[in-house]
């Protein structure tokens, strides 16, 4: 079947019509004609794959820099030149806004990312096994068709170097691997890289690992501890780690310095996979705060970083987080970083905000929810609050629509500033800037 791309879908695939019905066509560039094959045909859409390019977009890399980004599929764009994956963020983005809160402001520039490659500092990947050695890799989309990575472009090149050292250990010992947590083996490989630090890692089901291995990981040049986090069967299979981490070796706290501040962190503790466009996106924060705030409170906080930056605007900074190990490490780094005004609390940020609005009245509201966006009784909370200022920072442009739709009863958008965050792929960071609507007399 000959068609022709009309636009982006918010996954980084193309979009054709026919006959009115939506076809989703990965791997395809909006302007392109190309053939294709219907691999699933559903009531109200369907879903293809490009058989040939007749007509390429000049955006298309003939010669896409990665020769597994088709069976990976982690980086659903590569095949992308970067202004072209630029401009198909903020389209993706302007048109989510339009779609579903009917805004069609204005939308700053994306903030590009300064290092396309090379930007990760940090990676997930399951264990398996090819030709009977042992190696890390992704699952191919949309199945359970085991993948091996060779080389990532988009890890930091130190994250890369000690992965494929470690798959050198590796092949020296026999190591189970395990399909889920009710067999014994390893599950996967977590890297994080901070100051050019390597922390490593193991997730795994009920197994030791070897003191000998722990030794010989930390004797790599770049490697300064080494954890495990053993999952159980009640542990769901989408959560990457156990309920504990257990320390093997090394250093007993990860940490990294963010501009100005000395952050410390846990292995489980969530961090941005980018760095330096993290510090970019909390300096921006920090200038859209009114001059002078009476409370701030950051709700799904982390380990505070946002918090940190923003604390020299306000008298008192709250910070709201579910994960304990993250609001320990948040009180920590307030500590470390001489912030006295700044503390954090553990709990579910709807729940808590309830609880504080009891006290007393908050001045400015930053917002940092999961991909799923804010749930019902936060959105309650906000419009029941009602700060003078709000700040609502997304990594999913279709739920930060829906949720600004709901958020405009009683905010005006004043501020919409993309972040290139993840280069390679469909994924943009996106801050939004809003002031309570004035009342009518």
């Amino acid at each position: 079947m000959k068609t022709k791309i009309k636009k982006w879908g918010i996954n980084g695939e193309g979009i054709a019509y026919s006959h009115k019905k939506t076809i989703f066509v990965d791997h395809a560039i909006p302007g392109e004609v190309v053939d294709i094959e219907i691999v699933e045909d559903l009531p109200k859409y369907s879903n293809a794959e490009v058989k040939e390019v007749i007509e390429p977009s000049p955006r298309r890399r003939m010669h896409p820099i990665c020769p597994k980004w088709e069976s990976c599929g982690g980086c659903s764009i590569i095949h992308v030149d970067y202004k072209g994956q630029v401009r198909m963020k903020e389209q993706v983005l302007k048109e989510a806004l339009r779609k579903y809160a009917n805004y069609e402001g204005k939308v700053e520039p994306i903030i590009k990312n300064p290092e396309p490659l090379g930007y990760r500092n940090a990676c997930k990947l399951p264990f398996g096994h090819v030709n009977g050695k042992i190696c890390t890799g992704m699952y191919k989309k949309g199945s359970n068709e085991f993948v091996a990575v060779d080389r990532c472009l988009i890890h930091s090149k130190k994250l890369e170097k000690v992965r494929i050292e470690l798959m050198d250990i590796f092949a020296q010992y026999d190591l189970p691997v395990a399909a889920n947590a009710k067999q014994p083996g390893l599950l996967a490989l977590v890297l994080k890289e901070f100051d050019e630090q390597v922390h490593v890692t193991f997730v795994s089901g009920q197994m030791n690992i070897p003191q000998e291995l722990v030794d010989q990981i930390l004797a790599l040049e770049d490697v300064v501890s080494v954890w495990q986090s053993i999952k159980d069967e009640d542990v769901a299979d989408y959560e990457l780690f156990g309920k504990t981490v257990t320390h093997l070796g090394g250093q007993e706290q990860l940490s990294l310095k963010l501009a100005d501040y000395q952050l410390n962190l846990l292995p489980k503790s969530f961090f941005q996979l980018n760095t330096k466009q993290a510090i970019a996106l909390y300096q921006t924060i920090a200038t859209w705060i009114p001059e002078h705030s009476h409370f701030l409170v950051e709700a799904y906080s982390g380990v505070g970083a946002i918090s940190l930056f923003v604390a020299d605007h306000a008298d008192q900074v709250v910070g709201i987080e579910y994960i304990a190990d993250a609001v320990d490490n948040a009180n920590t780094n307030a500590k470390l970083n001489g912030k006295d005004n700044v503390s954090f609390i553990c709990g579910d940020a709807g729940e808590e905000m309830e609880k504080l609005i009891a006290k007393q009245s908050i001045d400015t509201l930053i917002v940092d929810p999961p991909r799923s966006g804010l749930n019902k009784k936060m959105k309650d909370s906000i419009l029941k609050s009602l700060p003078e200022s709000l700040i609502y920072v997304s990594c999913n442009p279709a739920t930060l629509g829906k949720d600004l739709k709901d958020l405009q009863r009683a905010y005006e958008i004043k501020r919409v500033q993309p972040f290139d965050f993840f280069s390679q792929t469909a994924h943009v960071e996106t801050a939004v800037l809003l002031s309570r609507r004035k009342s009518k007399k």
